[in-house]
């Protein structure tokens, strides 16, 4: 007999992860290809930095971040060209990613993304966008 347990922890959810990773596995004949890069200053602190992975032709973008004090530098458009041209190496040609509505969402247009679904509401006023680009 089974049993309903309350499980509020990361290790439920990464467990969780690795159980569907696993499972989706068999059905994929692509492998996840992890990508990432970041600008340190002189000490070695984190200043801005995005990371992703290449699944089959597609970039997932997971995390573009970048400092206050860097901001309007240039950096965060030199990090999404970097993952961008590593990820077309390895064959991606489509790019995606999600972004909320204070957010990034008019950075990501200008470098050529667009909105393929939103979530309004979410997650009670405010707007999720789901973009992608071809690359």
């Amino acid at each position: 007999m089974y049993q309903l347990q309350a499980d509020n922890t990361d290790a439920l959810n990464l467990a969780l992860r690795t159980k569907m990773v696993e499972f989706n596995a068999q059905h994929f004949d692509a492998q996840r290809v992890p990508l990432g890069y970041k600008f340190v200053d002189e000490k070695g602190n984190l200043i801005a930095g995005v990371s992703g992975s290449v699944f089959g032709n597609w970039l997932m973008i997971n995390w573009l971040w970048c400092s206050d004090t860097a901001r309007g530098k240039g950096l965060a458009g030199k990090l999404l060209n970097a993952l961008e041209l590593a990820a077309v190496e390895l064959g991606a040609n489509i790019a995606q990613l999600d972004t909320l509505d204070f957010q990034a969402k008019p950075f990501y247009e200008k470098r050529g993304y667009v909105v393929k679904y939103q979530l309004n509401n979410y997650p009670h006023s405010g707007t999720r966008y789901f973009m992608e680009k071809t690359l």
